[in-house]
């Protein structure tokens, strides 16, 4: 028997295009969010890692649900490995000025989003995992050395 399927009723895709810029200004948003969060967070805490370790993981949430309302490919992948690389943000940052400190946050976290949500744009998932496990160890031992 032959079903017949409406067409209206579907559900939206995910976006097909890619936009560098929208993925940018995103991850912009989210950096200065970042030092928003970490610099409140830290009035309560007494150490400034640990508000930024916090913040990470609200800005990561936050970042998951405007990818998802932007209908992104694979935002929790991306976020992910966005927060895995920009882990202990805080300490690389915290001896900067204020101004200093939210550019570096800005121009990190807009890379960061912009490197693996182009590298997640494939359709082939064991491959982009594999790459995107690579570069973020890459990234770690980059950071430590």
């Amino acid at each position: 028997m032959a079903e017949i399927i409406n067409t209206s009723l579907e559900s939206r895709v995910v976006q097909q295009s890619y936009s560098v810029w929208r993925i940018a200004i995103i991850g912009a948003i989210l950096g200065v969010l970042y030092w928003i969060l970490t610099s409140f967070i830290g009035k309560y805490t007494s150490s400034m890692d640990v508000a930024g370790n916090i913040a990470t993981i609200i800005v990561a949430t936050v970042g998951v649900i405007v990818m998802l309302s932007q209908r992104m490919v694979r935002p929790l992948l991306v976020v992910t490995a966005a927060a895995v690389t920009l882990w202990g943000l805080s300490g690389w940052t915290g001896d900067l000025v204020w101004f200093e400190a939210i550019i570096w946050s800005v121009i990190l976290y807009g890379l960061a989003y912009v490197l693996f949500s182009w590298i997640s744009r494939y359709s082939d998932l064991i491959p982009i995992s594999i790459a995107i496990v690579i570069i973020a160890i890459i990234v770690r031992i980059t950071i430590t050395i």
